[in-house]
């Protein structure tokens, strides 16, 4: 199983650092050329077989959210079911029970079975992925819940195919939250699941910006001005209860809680200046961590919980900063361009992305979080507020292009685009949580 998922790993590598000569002879997976660089593995997803009775809707469901997920990721282009010599055969899914030619023949290099299972209101769905050249099984889930979260097991499907293939899981059982003002001209929070489903949280007929997610990935915490000036509230998202929050201290502008939960990073305005400071809500405690006279912004946590990236202009120019925590040691990480904001850590710590004037519009960059050359991954548009998404592949942001701004996503190469919202409105802010799982 590891030498096949080496196989694949080999080629989907490939696009990620640009390869652009020949696979190993022994890698028999080809993969096909869709835009500068980017290579896509052609693979084929069954659909799923029903252990008992059948529910078309939902097979139909369970397929359109995979296959939407698959071509998002930039690394997989799903071969159309009509060409499908045979579907899922029965008994265990197992590699010894896999036609594996039928497959080859319609150019398949990897494929997808699975079947599902409903009794009364719970439903249990089994997959497994195949290396087609191989002619063995990558790896296999179960997934068990309610018979309404379909879409979430394709999602977690999903994440599944590309943990077989590359070792870690993908992105797609997870949420965005964003600012629009899509159906009005006030700005308010919604939600955004990669199927396209948009869920409006607060409709308070005022301006809501820098959402932020809870650990527990309950609530977001946001910056509204619906009693007349900025100040911070938390919205659950299962009742859509908003609660104001660190009323007693202060004005306060955005927030990033730490991932243990212990403190929220925010900045605060004081005496015409601004600086970021922890807010401890147990005890009503608040910290400052930076003093100095010039503007300190946009907080971001490391995973660790042990640094600070933020936005400040002490050096003349916003430029990016880290601090360790709680010693509050200072060190600059950007020092090319002359308006560099908005930082945020990715999740596996090795990165900071920030966006960065050029001329007058920004783009979206990525920079070793110890330090080192950025790589700029946004050419077209203006581009700000990147946030990472949970497997550090993928940066979603705002495009301003024409009258409205969207939300868009890019991968770490900066090689693949994908445009995730649409609709009248401006899309901004967006906040990428965690895996829902």
């Amino acid at each position: 199983m590891a030498g096949s998922r080496q196989v694949l790993f080999r080629v989907i590598l490939g696009s990620f650092i640009g390869l652009s000569g020949a696979v190993s002879a022994s890698a028999q997976l080809r993969a096909e050329i869709v835009g500068p660089g980017v290579m896509r593995i052609p693979i084929a997803a069954a659909p799923l077989a029903p252990a008992g009775q059948a529910d078309a809707a939902l097979e139909a469901e369970f397929s359109r959210v995979l296959a939407g997920d698959l071509d998002i990721s930039g690394l997989f282009r799903v071969i159309d079911p009509a060409s499908y010599i045979e579907g899922v055969p029965p008994g265990p899914l197992g590699p010894e029970r896999v036609n594996f030619l039928n497959w080859q023949t319609i150019g398949a290099r990897g494929v997808l079975l699975g079947r599902y299972e409903r009794s009364q209101d719970e439903l249990t769905v089994e997959v497994a992925f195949f290396d087609v050249p191989g002619h063995s099984m990558l790896g296999g889930r179960r997934f068990r819940g309610r018979s309404g979260e379909i879409v979430r097991m394709a999602h977690r499907a999903a994440d599944a195919i590309l943990e077989f293939t590359t070792g870690i899981p993908g992105p797609f059982d997870s949420k965005l939250a964003f600012v629009s003002n899509r159906g009005g001209h006030s700005r308010d929070l919604f939600t955004f699941t990669l199927d396209g489903k948009i869920d409006r949280i607060t409709n308070d007929h005022s301006v809501v910006m820098a959402p932020a997610w809870s650990p527990d990935l309950r609530s977001v915490v946001f910056t509204s001005f619906r009693d007349g000036e900025p100040e911070l509230f938390n919205a659950d998202l299962s009742s859509k209860v908003e609660n104001k929050i660190a009323s007693k201290m202060g004005l306060n502008i955005g927030g990033a809680w730490r991932p243990d939960g212990s403190v929220l990073a925010v900045a605060r305005e004081q005496e015409g200046n601004t600086d970021i400071y922890t807010l401890d809500f147990r005890g009503q405690n608040q910290q400052r961590l930076t003093d100095h006279w010039g503007i300190d912004v946009d907080p971001s946590w490391s995973p660790d919980g042990t640094r600070l990236a933020f936005c400040s202009s002490r050096g003349g120019t916003p430029q990016v900063y880290t601090m360790s925590y709680p010693d509050k040691k200072v060190s600059r990480v950007t020092f090319s361009g002359n308006y560099n904001c908005s930082p945020v850590w990715s999740p596996d710590g090795r990165s900071i992305a920030y966006a960065g004037r050029m001329g007058r519009d920004f783009h979206v960059f990525v920079t070793p979080a110890g330090g080192g050359e950025a790589r700029q991954l946004t050419f077209v548009g203006s581009n700000e507020d990147p946030t990472w998404s949970p497997d550090s592949r993928f940066i979603a942001f705002s495009r301003e292009q024409g009258k409205n701004k969207k939300i868009f996503l890019v991968d770490v190469t900066g090689r693949w685009e994908r445009q995730l919202t649409t609709g009248d409105g401006d899309d901004t802010s967006p906040s990428w949580s965690r895996r829902l799982d």
